[in-house]
């Protein structure tokens, strides 16, 4: 049974979500770290085709695993040319692809390319970059070859795109063996308890080590492990030494906390919440916040795509492309409008939607939105791509009142699970107004339909259906903020 680079990540996040996976896949659920990992892996294979620009005269391995193995020992052997997926294998399973093993005529080393789609290189149990590239030159050593340098390739984060593409300015090379040198020992202590893990045929099955970790670093298998807890737990609230000392008692639903318990006034807050099932509502607060808003009132939300590499001149590296706005505007008449737009071309996509954001939103009145630091800062963004529009857009800002915050402080809900998510409030407010039924369900689902929608080889029919779901999409998100607002009135 091979233990790949990724297989290792995974042991890193949790130990018994990776033997799941490989021992009884048939129990195993790919959630939220799995779709992550993909991510990851999906955005570096796009930086990658750039990277290799820099290494000319490279050779891109494909094939099965004999072939890639057969084709990585012949290149190596020859010592020429740098090697695009070296494919590399223990005789006890380690199995790594190298993004670019580059062999050193000066040191007659080989040196290691790990290609990274981040701006920085980071170290949290989620990215492990520095034990991502140690495992690769373990393996790569323990299969024989002369390992050299190593380096991590990531994106600058302060290139600007201006006309095409300039590579060495675009990614930055960091010379990361020391780094490498001084986790060695680790990672190699770790690969060999990752191996025994595999061998075993069973392990304790009670739970896993997430139980002591917050409800957002839980891995995949949480759930199989640890069926005594709720969806909805102590995790969600505590973590660090707080949260060990409850589980270590094995108090995992919120309303066993004793009264005693040493909580935050906001822990304490949403404790005493889901205690009682009761609802915490200021509404004279809410009232006093409401009564600042200024007719007609503009309900704004954006969709956005963005690559690690800058698509467009004047876009920064991982800088997101406003493609899709949805607009209600509702008088103090109470009449509602609605306006929409969505980019049908990646080139013209923020000139024709900034040109319709002005055509609809007049020189008065409030800018509602849910979580202001999103809208404001593709506003700014903007301001930068069309500087022609800053004033426009400047007041736009200016005007912006973040719903959210209602939820934040004044109203809080024992089902809105801590959350102040407007998928979390809506289906508690307004159970009517549902995501469920529509074909795009979420941010990220829209970026994905609307690459798939400009591709040359989707076909008219689906481009039609596509650009319906995602005018759907984004129109449910405004009129769910009109209609909470309405809710909010009625108090």
């Amino acid at each position: 049974m091979n233990l790949t680079k990724t297989d290792f990540k995974e042991y890193l996040f949790c130990k018994e979500s990776l033997w799941l996976k490989k021992k009884r896949p048939e129990d195993y659920t790919a959630g939220e770290f799995s779709l992550f990992l993909e991510k990851l892996i999906g955005d570096g294979y796009e930086v990658e085709e750039y990277v290799h620009k820099l290494f000319p005269g490279g050779v891109a391995l494909e094939g099965n695993e004999e072939t890639l193995l057969t084709k990585t020992k012949k290149l190596i052997e020859e010592n020429s040319k740098p090697i695009f997926q070296a494919t590399l294998k223990t005789d006890d399973g380690l199995f790594v692809k190298i993004d670019v093993l580059n062999f050193n005529k000066e040191t007659e080393k080989w040196d290691i390319y790990e290609v990274k789609a981040s701006s920085e290189i980071k170290t949290d149990i989620k990215h492990n970059h520095i034990k991502d590239i140690t495992f690769q030159a373990i393996v790569a050593e323990r299969a024989g070859v002369a390992v050299g340098e190593s380096y991590i390739i990531h994106i600058n984060k302060k290139y600007r795109r201006d006309g095409g593409l300039d590579l060495r300015e675009l990614f930055v090379f960091a010379n990361v063996s020391e780094e490498v040198n001084a986790q060695r020992e680790l990672v190699e202590s770790e690969i060999e308890n990752a191996l025994v893990l595999l061998s075993q045929d069973n392990i304790p099955m009670s739970s896993c080590g997430c139980l002591y970790k917050s409800s957002a670093q839980r891995c995949d298998s949480f759930d199989f492990f640890n069926p005594d807890v709720p969806k909805y737990s102590v995790h969600n609230i505590f973590r660090g030494q707080k949260l060990a000392l409850l589980v270590d008692e094995s108090i995992f639903n919120i309303t066993d906390i004793s009264d005693d318990f040493d909580m935050t006034d906001n822990q304490k807050k949403q404790v005493d919440m889901q205690k009682s099932k009761i609802p915490l509502i200021d509404k004279d607060s809410i009232k006093e916040t409401l009564s600042h808003l200024q007719f007609p009132l503009y309900f704004l939300d954006y969709e956005t795509f963005g690559k690690p590499v800058p698509l467009l001149d004047g876009y920064k590296t991982n800088q997101q492309v406003v493609f899709q706005l949805s607009l209600h505007v509702l008088e103090h008449d109470g009449e509602l409008k609605h306006f929409e737009y969505l980019a049908e071309t990646l080139e013209n996509a923020t000139s024709g939607l900034v040109k319709a954001l002005k055509e609809h939103i007049g020189p008065a009145g409030s800018v509602v939105v849910w979580y202001e630091s999103f809208e404001k800062g593709r506003n700014k963004e903007l301001e930068e791509l069309h500087p022609e529009f800053k004033d426009f857009l400047e007041d736009v800002n200016n005007r912006v009142f973040d719903l959210m915050k209602v939820f934040k402080k004044d109203y809080l809900h024992p089902d809105f699970n801590g959350s102040a998510s407007i998928k979390n409030v809506l289906p508690v407010l307004l159970p009517k107004l549902s995501y469920k039924a529509l074909d795009i369900q979420n941010g990220t689902m829209a970026l994905t339909e609307w690459e798939r929608m400009l591709a040359e080889h989707t076909g008219d029919g689906d481009r039609e259906d596509i650009k319906k779901n995602l005018l759907e999409y984004c129109k449910l998100d405004t009129l769910a903020m009109v209609e909470i607002y309405k809710r909010l009135k009625e108090l």
